[in-house]
């Protein structure tokens, strides 16, 4: 069996491009970016005002109590025109007003006493040159990278966006995704199930890990243990560029999919992985279309999606890092192994006092689907027959 970066390896190496598409910006939020986006011009784009005060010479105020003559008034969003600090005089001005000719810097207005009547204000301190004042450029100049290409578009590149009067932006297309169970076993979540059968949640499970991920997906149906039920859905999730099945991958007599992937002329790149939970994983792929087959047990379909699917999700949508990094945590309570794969635990990561914390989730087996709204990670250990100790530091995969 490949061990898990060697299948993952495999299954990036696999993922391709897509195409981009021009979008609004109203429509560009949760999208790749395939574009470098440059400032406009400079920012600020004029010398700029940090306070509410005024706009003085600071050689005019070089003792404390200075009284200049205050000779007129800048507010945000006004044109500062003929504005002018001229020797002993003072401008009134606003955050984000423009610093009129002849000032060189801003002295906060609590630190002033003005007397209107006179039209005179009295400064209280000696101002050090460009005191408060926003330089033009300081934060960007023109033609300088605003956000890179690969960035995800949060709301806050939705600002950035509109600062730089980007009305259409060039994304990455969203990947096109199915998904499909299998197994005469499994009926659908509305249905009274017999003894005999399970309700599909690993269905609903998957869209929405996948719509986490940020991608919307289609929902196939079940397919059956019948050949030709299965090769129908598995043509039809073949049209976009990723399916994603659920059960009949292992080896036994109504596993199914191995063949049924073969007999759609798909490449099969690997199938088994050195990990507990998940080992009877699936990847293939043809032509435009990534496939991957993940187990029916609930536990091992969850962690298989985080492991294979979601990176490579996040790698069709243009993320520069598509495999999440784990942080190191303190174990809180021993954790029991068993030899041989490499595990994911699962486990509830938690903060305290700025530390890192991760308690192992009790799992009675890969099938035990409640189990998973105990946890939120995952803890990444080698196998082992000897347990870790707590206070031990550990790997630790966040699901979000």
């Amino acid at each position: 069996m490949l061990n898990v970066a060697e299948a993952l390896a495999i299954l990036l190496d696999a993922v391709f491009s897509l195409p981009f598409l021009d979008v609004p910006l109203e429509d560009v939020l949760g999208r790749t970016l395939a574009e470098r986006i440059v400032a406009d011009r400079d920012f600020p784009p004029t010398d700029r005002s940090a306070m509410d005060g005024f706009a003085v010479r600071a050689a005019d105020c070089s003792e404390p109590g200075t009284v200049l003559s205050v000779s007129g008034e800048v507010r945000a969003g006004q044109d500062a025109g003929a504005a002018f600090v001229g020797t002993g005089q003072a401008v009134r001005i606003f955050t984000g007003g423009v610093i009129p000719r002849g000032a060189d810097a801003v002295v906060m207005v609590e630190l002033t006493e003005e007397d209107r009547n006179a039209g005179i204000v009295l400064v209280k301190e000696c101002p050090e040159t460009l005191q408060h004042i926003r330089r033009q450029g300081e934060d960007l100049r023109a033609g300088e990278a605003v956000i890179e290409a690969g960035q995800i578009v949060r709301a806050a590149e939705i600002a950035a966006l509109a600062a730089v009067g980007r009305t259409r932006v060039t994304v990455v297309r969203p990947p096109r995704v199915a998904v499909m169970s299998t197994g005469d076993e499994v009926v659908e979540v509305e249905s009274n199930p017999a003894p005999h059968q399970v309700r599909n949640s690993n269905a609903r499970m998957l869209l929405a890990q996948i719509q986490a991920v940020g991608v919307d997906a289609r929902y196939l149906g079940i397919a059956r243990d019948d050949r030709g039920a299965l090769d129908a859905m598995i043509a039809d999730g073949l049209t976009g560029d990723v399916l994603i099945l659920t059960g009949g991958v292992s080896v036994g007599e109504y596993d199914l999919v191995g063949a049924a992937l073969i007999r759609a002329r798909c490449e099969v790149l690997f199938h088994n992985v050195a990990m507990r939970p998940g080992k009877p994983i699936v990847a293939a792929k043809r032509g435009g279309c990534l496939v991957l087959g993940l187990p029916g047990n609930p536990v091992s379909a969850f962690t298989g999606f985080h492991v294979f699917v979601a990176p490579a999700l996040r790698k069709l949508l243009g993320h520069p890092a598509p495999v999440a990094a784990p942080l190191r945590a303190m174990l809180v309570g021993p954790l029991r192994r068993r030899p041989g794969r490499l595990t994911y635990q699962l486990a509830h990561l938690r903060w305290h006092e700025g530390k890192p914390l991760v308690v192992p989730v009790t799992s009675a087996s890969s099938g035990d689907v409640l189990s998973l709204v105990r946890g939120n990670a995952f803890i990444v250990v080698p196998g082992d027959a000897q347990p870790i100790p707590a206070g031990t530091e550990v790997d630790v995969v966040a699901w979000s």
